[in-house]
């Protein structure tokens, strides 16, 4: 099956599905939508989702075709204004359930959570995008900041939490994350050091999942490890303290036993009847060059998930497909990311070779057309002989350079 082909079936079909009960996701249900026009609602779904980079204008005209009936930007404008924005939340949601295929590493799936930077136009009065560079002349700027969770085997974004800038809280909307996930599988939530927070490991702990969090070395004054009274070097072991918003003299003569949290530190699981939560889990701290080491808080077991695996689940340089190889065959995993025995490859053209290739041919096309639709079409259509002779040309000068760069590079 064309698994491409698929997934744009099963797209179409949520989008007529989302069309066929519009007035849910319309401000003005009663008059969004009811007369035929250049654009209806699923015109618009359609083009929304597919927008690039490009100018609107530019980006319409693609959309439609090149035809001379394309309705103007303020049209457009105007009719996407009449959808509400969980239109697209329904549809993001919809079409995961409807093209999900479990694909899992010891019976979880793995789900990392990152967040990222969309930059969008400055306006220093907008509080909740804008942010500003304090103790600098360097100006603020505004933005939106997308949390999302990418499950690493699907290769698909499972769910997406956005904030303004300016108000964002990465580890609030990592629990957000947590709290929501509601698939029957259970998950391993993969974090870095900019959601090591004791409230966001207990989430994922209640939520019935496992988490595994890069956290700040044991040395940094910040990190969650600090209060815990890690040793040096490398090791894998449980920790546990008592931690309580309350501050007595007690509690201050006992570090190894309570940990007090102030009540600007946010922590959900204090009952009011209760000031007290018993925390425990799993430290692992490994080299990784002479003299520096990473530092895990997790709440994986040990015997299904040594520290060995640990590393492995969170070394920045570990592939997917390397994760997969040692979820079908661990000698395999040993065999070649091991010793480094790998299996002859045919000489072909890789998939990313090939793709340099077609995008050399189609630039060189380009510029000999001057990228106008109307001669491209001519040129196709009129000249497939001299067209085919020009592109094998195009070939033969792009392993040329290829050869000389790999010369290049030797040198």
């Amino acid at each position: 099956m064309n698994n491409a082909k698929h997934l744009k079936n099963v797209l179409n079909y949520n989008i007529e599905k989302l069309a066929a009960c519009k007035s849910d996701f319309l401000y003005e249900p009663d008059k969004d939508f009811t007369r035929d026009g250049k654009l209806s609602f699923e015109s618009i779904v359609h083009f929304i989702i597919g927008m690039e980079t490009g100018a609107l204008k530019d980006e319409m005209f693609k959309h439609f075709g090149y035809s001379l009936k394309t309705a103007t930007t303020s049209a457009m404008v105007q009719a996407r204004s009449k959808i509400k924005y969980n239109a697209f939340e329904w549809l993001f949601h919809t079409f995961n359930d409807s093209s999900f295929k479990a694909k899992l590493f010891k019976g979880y799936r793995l789900i990392a959570i990152d967040g990222s930077t969309i930059p969008i136009s400055y306006d220093e009065f907008d509080s909740e995008t804008y942010r500003a560079n304090h103790g600098t002349e360097i100006k603020g700027y505004n933005a939106f900041h997308m949390t999302a969770a990418y499950d690493l085997f699907e290769h698909t974004y499972d769910d997406v939490i956005i904030q303004g800038e300016g108000v964002c809280n990465e580890n609030s909307a990592f629990n957000d994350l947590v709290d929501r996930y509601k698939n029957k599988y259970k998950a391993i939530f993969i974090g870095d050091r900019g959601f090591e927070s004791l409230n966001s490991f207990v989430h994922v702990m209640k939520s019935g999942n496992k988490f595994l969090i890069r956290v700040k070395d044991i040395h940094s004054a910040t990190s969650v490890a600090k209060s815990f009274g890690l040793s040096e070097g490398e090791f894998d072991m449980d920790v546990s303290r008592i931690l309580t918003r309350r501050n007595t003299n007690e509690i201050k003569a006992h570090p190894e036993i309570y940990k007090f949290m102030p009540k600007n530190q946010r922590f959900d699981f204090f009952e009011e009847d209760n000031k007290f939560f018993d925390f425990k889990c799993r430290v692992v701290r490994f080299k990784i060059s002479e003299d520096t080491y990473e530092t895990i808080f997790t709440n994986l077991d040990r015997e299904d998930f040594p520290s060995e695996i640990i590393k492995e689940l969170y070394n920045p340089t570990l592939s997917v497909s390397q994760i997969e190889t040692y979820n079908k065959c661990p000698y395999l995993y040993f065999i070649q990311y091991g010793l480094g025995i790998y299996s002859l490859k045919e000489d072909k053209l890789m998939p990313n070779e090939l793709g340099s290739l077609v995008h050399y041919i189609l630039s060189m096309n380009l510029d000999k057309t001057k990228n106008t639709h109307s001669l491209i079409n001519y040129y196709l259509s009129k000249n497939e002989d001299l067209n085919n002779k020009i592109q094998s040309s195009y070939i033969n000068q792009y392993f040329l350079e290829q050869l000389e760069k790999d010369n290049n590079d030797q040198d």
